[in-house]
């Protein structure tokens, strides 16, 4: 008597990157928690001078979507999507704001813009990591 032996395959693909950028170090820290908890690798950054070196100096490849805030110090959230864009086109930005904005409003008032999402603050971290699902999956 010959004895089957079944083989289960399993492919385990390494989860996309994301970078965290926000001055508030409590949403930055559970934001990055809850998308690491989800399968996510997270390069998180208080500072949007540091998050642009990473891309810019440090050549940063890995990273496939940029969550940050508007409001920061020094670069806003708006003009760090714009130069990491200039670096890295193929990068999805998804920015958020205590103010309630709408992509189509958006691109009225901006249409050069190239901002991919806007999620309003305070978020909801399940929201949050539908919105990043969505765009994981382009």
């Amino acid at each position: 008597m010959v004895a089957a032996i079944q083989f289960t395959h399993v492919v385990i693909t390494k989860a996309k990157t994301i970078m965290v950028v926000d001055d508030e170090p409590d949403l930055l820290r559970i934001t990055t928690k809850m998308l690491e908890n989800d399968g996510y690798d997270v390069h998180a950054f208080r500072n949007p001078e540091k998050a642009l070196d990473h891309v810019e100096v440090e050549n940063c490849n890995e990273c496939a979507i940029i969550v940050s805030d508007i409001r920061m110090p020094v670069i806003n959230g708006i003009e760090l999507a714009k130069r990491i864009k200039k670096l890295r086109p193929e990068i999805k930005v998804i920015l958020m704001s205590a103010f309630e904005i709408h992509k189509e409003e958006w691109h009225k008032v901006l249409p050069s813009s190239d901002i991919d999402e806007f999620v309003q603050k305070p978020v909801k971290m399940s929201d949050l990591v539908d919105t990043i699902k969505k765009y994981a999956r382009a």
